[in-house]
């Protein structure tokens, strides 16, 4: 029986992790910030002037890593991605994305969901072959994005994009374009990247979330190499490929 996408979150079984904050003085809204994750937020306080503050990750006890305050900032204020006009920050959410790799979240605003998609976008793009799967719900978000998958399309990436209906603008060159009406394609945003060669797994990546209601998701992210082939597999054999 083919997996649903909703199976793909439910049945993931998320690892708590810890999040702690060392700064001069806490941050004001970054425990609220991360509030819709399923993380512990604490706080360490440094003394003055012993510099930029920064942020560890733990599993347990487990020492997962670290990045600075900034890194985090940047996941609430979405920075342009390689794809876009200016791309300085390119690359600038991966670190912070990868210490959190299967944490759960919940009620993700959709520019935090934008900010890990660049984050996907921009790695597909680095590599520059395999597989990109991109979920945009609705026809209009595909036509915003429309520049970016233009340019996506001119390397050697198999690229496909999901709506809820049919797009109704002209195709893009190199881009195969699946649509289901009623069905699950317009509850889920997802981007999947599965790079080609087993030498580049370690470059697989994936984001996916159900939108339980307007503007409000549950989901997770994952550099599982083996979670991401499942999912392609599932968008492949579900929508006609396969």
């Amino acid at each position: 029986m083919t997996q649903s996408l909703r199976g793909f979150v439910d049945d993931f079984a998320a690892r708590r992790r810890t999040v702690t904050v060392y700064a001069d003085a806490p941050p004001d809204d970054l425990e609220t910030r991360f509030r819709d994750w399923n993380v512990d937020v604490r706080f360490d306080r440094l003394p003055p002037g012993a510099g930029p503050g920064f942020v560890t990750v733990r599993e347990g006890e487990r020492f997962l890593g670290s990045v600075t305050l900034e890194t985090v900032a940047t996941l609430f204020e979405p920075p342009a991605g390689l794809l876009d006009p200016e791309p300085a920050a390119t690359g600038a959410l991966e670190p912070l994305l990868e210490l959190l790799d299967d944490t759960l979240f919940r009620s993700f605003e959709r520019r935090h969901l934008l900010a890990a998609t660049r984050e996907i976008e921009d790695r597909a793009w680095r590599v520059g072959e395999g597989e990109l799967h991109v979920g945009f719900q609705r026809p209009a978000a595909l036509s915003a994005q429309r520049t970016v998958y233009e340019r996506l399309a001119e390397s050697d990436l198999d690229v496909h994009v999901y709506t809820d209906v049919e797009w109704d603008e002209p195709s893009i060159p190199n881009v195969t374009a699946h649509a289901e009406s009623d069905g699950e394609l317009g509850q889920y945003w997802f981007v999947a990247f599965s790079p080609a060669g087993s030498d580049a797994r370690s470059q697989a990546c994936a984001l996916i979330a159900w939108e339980r209601e307007p503007g409000a998701y549950d989901g997770f992210w994952t550099y599982d190499p083996d979670r991401v082939a499942a999912l392609v597999t599932h968008l492949r054999t579900a929508y006609g490929d396969d």
